[in-house]
């Protein structure tokens, strides 16, 4: 098994746990790239080795990255 384990299912229908298992890839890159991009579609990447999650989300949103979408003078900045 690959160090990390991706897990997707429709909003409102997940199976839970192993049953939601797609597969596991080497790195969050190859993870994201082999999860369809669909509306409907939820993903987490948990990393093997510290089962925690690393990645999550709607699967259309899985290339967006709000950390670099928030600035320092945006009122969406919840930094202390």
């Amino acid at each position: 098994m690959n160090r990390y384990m991706v897990f997707t299912y429709y909003v409102g229908r997940a199976l839970g746990g192993m049953k939601d298992y797609l597969d596991s890839f080497e790195s969050i890159d190859e993870a994201l790239e082999n999860i369809l991009a669909e509306p409907n579609r939820y993903f987490q990447i948990v990393d093997r080795d510290s089962l925690c999650v690393v990645r999550q989300g709607l699967a259309i949103f899985k290339d967006v990255r709000p950390e670099e979408h928030l600035s320092g003078d945006s009122p969406a900045d919840f930094s202390d």
